[in-house]
């Protein structure tokens, strides 16, 4: 006996039903186990219990050196991601960063959007990114942020990177607003967050500059992400997206 169009309309939705969140497993699954058996083990960093991880993209630029002073001032170390070429035009700005201690990272060479980009091509401008970065620090850069945060699940297991994503934005590419990125600075404020950001906009420096000794004085210091993600003594993943870590818990990628 056939069946009718009817019924089989309706076991092909229940199995649609059953078969998503098994795919949607798999995915999950596949993200946080990365390719091959690399692993960083940076080793315990020792950072108490109220740490946030400042990250910076898109620089260096004209504001950068304002924002290297201010994290002078009040002793606290961030992590740039830097774009290639950007990097190229102000080797002394990117030097300095480093030599401050801070981390420079990885945001490709041309700011390339991986969702409209070929594999190859992105792996290339990856290199030629990173390139740029060793000539002036001496150092091969090992962490990366995908531009716009766009990275299917796919390149993150075929890039051989460590990505740090981020737990919450100022948005400050939207709106060019001091006192409103203020605000998202002192609302997303929280122990083992991962914190977006741009040293290209002046309105941004200066809001962070006016938060970090608002936040230092709630008890929060502020490290580099990668010191933020090792502080549980955890072994980083390739092809993980790095989002947050609380203090005595794993570093988290959702």
């Amino acid at each position: 006996m056939k069946k009718s169009p009817k019924n089989l309309k309706a076991k092909t939705a229940e199995n649609f039903l059953i078969i998503i969140p098994f795919l949607l497993v798999l995915i999950i699954i596949s993200r946080t186990i990365p390719d091959g058996t690399i692993r960083l083990n940076i080793g315990e960093s020792g950072i108490g219990e109220k740490a946030i991880a400042l990250t910076f993209d898109d620089g260096p630029s004209g504001y950068t050196e304002e924002l290297l002073d201010g994290l002078e001032l009040y002793d606290a170390k961030a992590s740039f991601f830097v774009i290639g070429s950007q990097a190229e035009k102000n080797p002394g700005i990117v030097d300095r960063a480093y030599e401050d201690g801070h981390l420079v990272g990885n945001h490709t060479y041309s700011h390339i959007d991986f969702y409209k980009t070929s594999l190859s091509e992105i792996e290339k401008d990856i290199r030629k990114g990173a390139n740029v970065i060793n000539s002036i620090t001496g150092e091969e850069p090992i962490f990366l942020r995908a531009p716009y945060g766009n990275v299917n699940f796919i390149q993150l297991k075929q890039l051989d990177c460590f990505f740090i994503h981020w737990s919450s934005s100022t948005l400050d590419w939207f709106r060019e607003d001091e006192e409103y990125i203020y605000n998202r600075i002192m609302k997303e404020a929280k122990d083992g967050a991962i914190i977006l950001m741009h040293d290209t906009r002046e309105v941004t420096v200066k809001a962070v500059l006016r938060a970090i000794p608002e936040l230092q004085e709630q008890g929060f210091e502020f490290v580099r992400v990668d010191e933020l993600l090792s502080r549980n003594g955890e072994k980083l993943k390739m092809g993980v997206p790095y989002r947050s870590c609380k203090y005595d818990r794993g570093a988290v990628a959702f």
